[in-house]
C-alpha cells in the first residue's frame, strides 16, 4: 500500500521504534470510492432475505457476544495485573 501511494509511513516522533501510518488522498479515494461501495453492496446482498426482525435479532445476539468477549478480556487483564502484582511482591 505504501508502494502504491495509499499510505504514508513515518517514524513516531515520541517513540523512534514505532511508525505512524496515515492514509493518503489516494488511499482515501480507494477506500471511499472503490472499496466501500463494494462492501456495502455485498452486505446488502447478504441481508436481502432477512426481515427487519431477523436483522434485529442477529444484531442483539452479536452485541451480546461482544459484551461477553469484553467481560472475558477484562477478567484476563485483571488476572494478568494481579499476577504482576503478586510477582512484584514476592
Amino acid at each position: 500500500m505504501e508502494r502504491d501511494g495509499h499510505v504514508a509511513i513515518a517514524p513516531d516522533p515520541r517513540d523512534r521504534r514505532s511508525r505512524v501510518v496515515t492514509m493518503t488522498d489516494s488511499g482515501r479515494h480507494v477506500w471511499h470510492d472503490l472499496a466501500l461501495p463494494k462492501i456495502h453492496a455485498y452486505y446488502a446482498q447478504v441481508l436481502e432475505d432477512f426481515s427487519t426482525n431477523d436483522v434485529t435479532h442477529a444484531l442483539h445476539y452479536l452485541l451480546k457476544m461482544l459484551d461477553s468477549m469484553k467481560r472475558i478480556d477484562e477478567a484476563d487483564r485483571d488476572g494478568a495485573d494481579e499476577a504482576a502484582v503478586d510477582t512484584a511482591e514476592a
